[in-house]
């Protein structure tokens, strides 16, 4: 059944490789635990009660709080799965109490920082970090990137994101100038040919030198292209579009140190005294 479930993520719902082996990991992990720990395993008859019993098995085994969120939404998400193809099961996970997670602030690294790696950086990996930095798009968008998906004339990306959903990004024509240059006029297909562990190791090698940022990953980039553009005014509902959010309250945290930037800056400094 947890294969079935992953066949229908990736081939019906469009979720990426990496969403769905994540989905995959979290339901053999908690088939393991039931077949370990339950007299009847079968998601039929797997009740609330065991399922308060795995968070408990969560929270002894050290996990962090989001790590036994993920597995229940995926646990959650089977249950929905089984619906859709008309079995009358109840879904155990429906009501469940999701730990609480600590307000964390983004990870990003400072500009002067990026732009120093960026200045140094040579071939694809300039590239890369030039998109990445002026986009805010994922590393996967990124990796799936067609040159037919550029238009250089209004300076516009086509980017398909989770869910196979796309949306328009645009750039500065000095980033899509440096791709231009590097490769023939009129060609097509995928643009950067690389694994997306391939790609995270050149990326991290090019901001090591430059950056003592906590996490230098595509992510933390995005991180600061997010927190970056909220500082200077962008609303949530269309950083949600920039981002590919579904959801405004993922957006939301950015606004907020957005906010908070613009009240310490004005705080800061003073005309009058």
């Amino acid at each position: 059944m947890i294969d079935d479930f992953i066949s229908y993520l990736v081939n019906l719902k469009g979720y990426s490789v990496n969403t769905a082996d994540a989905y995959r990991r979290d339901l053999y992990d908690f088939a393991a635990w039931a077949r370990a720990n339950l007299t009847d395993p079968r998601w039929s008859v797997i009740s609330r009660t065991d399922i308060d019993n795995y968070i408990k098995y969560c929270v002894d085994s050290d996990l962090k709080p989001a790590t036994t969120n993920r597995r229940l939404a995926s646990i959650s998400g089977l249950y929905r799965y089984f619906k859709r193809q008309g079995h009358d099961i109840e879904n155990p996970c429906k009501y469940e109490s999701r730990r609480k997670i600590a307000e964390t602030i983004p990870n990003t690294i400072p500009m002067a920082e990026l732009q120093a790696s960026y200045n140094h950086a040579t071939g694809a990996c300039k590239i890369m970090l030039g998109l990445l930095a002026t986009t805010g798009m994922r590393i996967q968008e990124l990796l799936d990137l067609r040159y037919e998906d550029i238009d250089f004339e209004k300076s516009s990306i086509k980017v398909r994101g989770k869910g196979n959903k796309e949306r328009l990004l645009y750039t500065s024509p000095t980033y899509l100038e440096t791709l231009r240059l590097a490769h023939l006029n009129g060609a097509s297909g995928i643009i950067f040919n690389l694994t997306q562990r391939d790609a995270r190791r050149m990326i991290w090698e090019s901001l090591k030198p430059y950056s003592h940022a906590p996490q230098l990953s595509p992510h933390a980039i995005r991180h600061t292209f997010a927190t970056n553009q909220a500082a200077h005014g962008t609303n949530c509902s269309t950083l949600a579009e920039i981002l590919g959010h579904n959801d405004l309250n993922t957006t939301q945290k950015y606004i907020d140190i957005g906010q908070s930037n613009t009240q310490q800056a004005c705080l800061a400094y003073s005309l009058l005294h």
